[in-house]
């Protein structure tokens, strides 16, 4: 069977007998993928050094004929992110390896773009912003100026309020976590601008929003503070 190549960035890593490992790949053209990774626990093994985290990587494979495929080479390019931020880059990694399932085809455009993102930003505010992209590329959140309920137009000097994983206005809401006007701005230009700072109250206030979607969506997942 012919070997297939692609790009590829690793999201886990599992023990299988003596000297393997199963690990999970997103691919750049494949989708989310499973391999086994034969004899990859040995000391003298050259898949050992390569299969890290936060790497871009180039990997080949032979598909299995009725079940997982079995990886044949690996190369390991460039650290996607400083060696400094490898512990929050491993919690971004963490909610990719949920977020997206086999097959899914979003998933290493969107952690390659949230690595990138987070890498010039304070680890805080950078996790919670890569996360929420992701979020937004995978249609799970809606944007910051409307209401996720009716679809309506927020109004500036309208109330907005969080409530149960979703952004509501006044008409659809009367209760839940207000989330002012500046807040709103604030995380948008944090998105789209690597120079902008958030007060740490407002970063708390964006977590606790990334943690009820995810529990909105049945992922005990939440997102530590540094």
């Amino acid at each position: 069977m012919a070997e297939l190549r692609d790009r590829a960035l690793l999201l886990r890593r599992i023990p299988y007998g003596d000297s393997s490992l199963v690990i999970h790949l997103l691919t750049e053209n494949h989708g989310m993928l499973p391999l086994m990774a034969r004899g990859a626990r040995r000391a003298k093994s050259p898949l050992r050094a390569a299969l890290e985290p936060l790497y871009e990587l180039s990997v080949s494979w032979r598909s299995g004929r009725a079940g997982m495929g079995t990886l044949m080479d690996v190369e390991r390019h460039a650290l996607l992110l400083p060696l400094a931020k490898a512990g929050v880059g491993l919690q971004l990694v963490a909610v990719a390896s949920a977020l997206y399932r086999e097959g899914d085809p979003l998933g290493f455009a969107g952690l390659y773009q949230g690595l990138h993102l987070l890498q010039p930003r304070p680890e805080d505010s950078g996790l919670v912003a890569s996360v929420w992209q992701m979020l937004i590329g995978s249609g799970w959140i809606g944007d910051l100026d409307h209401c996720w309920d009716c679809g309506q137009s927020l109004a500036p000097e309208g109330a907005v309020f969080w409530h149960d994983g979703q952004l509501c206005c006044q008409h659809c809401c009367s209760h839940g976590m207000p989330v002012s006007l500046g807040l709103r701005r604030g995380m948008l230009a944090h998105l789209t601008q690597e120079n902008v700072r958030l007060p740490a109250g407002d970063v708390a206030k964006w977590r606790r929003m990334i943690d009820d979607v995810l529990m909105r969506h049945g992922l005990r997942l939440r997102l530590a503070s540094s």
